[in-house]
């Protein structure tokens, strides 16, 4: 991995750097946003432990909302003029209602307070089967398309979840394939996808800051939402 000091060099000097720069730069600042979380949240009095107070009772799917309030992530353009986590909060929601209606158990789960491993501790101790963290991505307003970001040394099913996960994406969305990113400790989503031993996958279902592909997020909102959840459904029913 590039060094961020020599990233932070090739700005200042004027120089362009790359997508998987970028991520880095996004990954440190991601890093230590989330460390402010949860002192954040320690100073409130907030804890983890005791907010969730009853198990699922077979097979759940867990949604993650990324990012939090204080800290809401990348910025999304017209039509969404939102940041990612008001954006995948209402997503979240929907994913839900969706997972309702397909006799699937689901549960939202948010990093406000406790950051990534506080929120990734209530999901083990709900006993969720699998994972999704709800993002989307940016960069320089030109770069588009869909990718799912996974970890599979800690869970081998892992890369088939995010690909399930992908496929409900593309299909919902007809954006460009990105494909999958398997991630590794310091690149951007690894603290996520590498929390628990369960299947586990970050989405990052379109650029926001990309006029087109911000277009096609919003207007297939609904669409994206029900994808999700059938992939859910697939995931923890496959003969169904």
């Amino acid at each position: 991995m590039v060094d961020i000091a020599e990233i932070e060099r090739r700005i200042l000097a004027g120089e362009e750097i790359s997508y998987e720069d970028y991520q880095v730069i996004r990954a440190e600042q991601e890093r230590l946003n989330d460390l402010e979380e949860i002192l954040s949240g320690a100073r409130a009095g907030v804890d983890a432990e005791k907010e969730i107070v009853a198990r699922a009772s077979g097979p759940a799917v867990a949604i993650v909302v990324g990012h939090t309030k204080n800290s809401p992530g990348a910025s999304g353009g017209a039509p969404i003029h939102k940041s990612e986590y008001p954006w995948n909060k209402g997503l979240a929601a929907m994913v839900h209602q969706a997972c309702m209606a397909q006799g699937i158990q689901s549960k939202i789960f948010f990093r406000d307070g406790i950051g990534i491993a506080g929120a990734y501790k209530q999901v083990a101790k709900w006993g969720a089967s699998c994972v999704m963290e709800l993002h989307f991505n940016s960069y320089n307003g030109a770069a588009h398309g869909t990718e799912t970001l996974y970890d599979e040394d800690r869970n081998a099913g892992s890369k088939a979840w995010a690909q399930r996960l992908q496929d409900a994406m593309l299909q919902a969305l007809g954006l460009y394939d990105r494909g999958l990113k398997e991630r590794d400790k310091g690149d951007r989503g690894y603290s996520s996808v590498s929390a628990l031993d369960i299947p586990s996958a970050l989405t990052e279902p379109f650029f926001g800051d990309n006029p087109s592909d911000a277009h096609v997020g919003e207007a297939n909102k609904q669409e994206l939402a029900d994808a999700l959840a059938r992939a859910a459904a697939a995931q923890l029913m496959p003969s169904s």
